[in-house]
């Protein structure tokens, strides 16, 4: 417990105005990492107290937190909670994934939403179990989200992890590589907040990403019947 060192690492494309908000609620000792994924113009912090990377082409959420990352763990972090710019995931619930981090040292601990009288648009719901049903069928695992972004990350473990998948779909291939490597998921109870800036802004496409989700997971899925678990292991362990 005493080795655990928390970072928060916040992605943002052309999302600046909740930043300085949404740092100021992180709770004391988790400093920030901020990553401009090709904003135009370029997000500049001013006096927010964070550190700010930036990807020179918008390379997609994926890219940013693969790159936040690498940067969190060269500066000697151990963990990073990510959390959306957008003001959806509240900063100061941070408390709670710290203390179920240094409880787990070694697990994924994941934001579970609770929907129920949320003003979360009905794709979203949809995409959400959608994404359960799968994960489930390919893990074995239960967890009633496997869509929220709000997650606490060890980063020694999720490090060893072989992605195959980039884009929209990255966080969901990370739950189930991280299952089939033996690497705890513990679910966070989290409320879910939507408004209408933060759906309007959003990069959800509900097509063209549900046709990826859709074939990520049809090979995901024919892994898990084919092969042994202790070969999924294995496929889901750089080499």
């Amino acid at each position: 417990m005493n080795t655990v060192k928390i970072c928060a690492v916040i992605p943002t494309y052309n999302h600046r105005e909740k930043l300085g908000a949404i740092i100021g609620a992180l709770p004391e000792g988790v400093p920030a990492i901020v990553v401009d994924d090709g904003s135009e113009p370029p997000i500049s912090l001013g006096d927010i107290p964070a550190r700010l990377l930036r990807l020179e082409k918008n390379s997609g959420k994926a890219a940013a937190l693969k790159f936040a990352f690498a940067e969190a763990m060269r500066a000697g972090f151990t963990h990073a909670i990510a959390l959306d710019a957008d003001g959806q995931h509240p900063a100061q619930l941070a408390e709670k994934f710290v203390r179920a981090a240094r409880e787990n040292p070694r697990g994924i601990i994941a934001g579970v939403r609770n929907f129920a009288g949320s003003a979360a648009p009905r794709a979203r719901r949809f995409m959400n179990e959608f994404s359960n049903f799968w994960f489930r069928a390919e893990t074995g695992v239960n967890l009633a989200d496997t869509q929220c972004g709000f997650r606490c990350y060890p980063l020694g473990e999720i490090s060893k992890l072989k992605m195959d998948f980039g884009g929209f779909v990255f966080e969901t291939e990370l739950l189930v590589k991280a299952a089939w490597a033996g690497i705890d998921i513990v679910p966070l109870p989290i409320p879910a907040l939507y408004d209408a800036d933060s759906v309007s802004r959003s990069h959800y496409r509900p097509v063209a990403d549900t046709l990826k989700f859709s074939a990520m997971n049809t090979k995901l899925f024919f892994a898990s019947l084919l092969f042994s678990r202790a070969r999924l292991k294995k496929m889901s362990l750089k080499k």
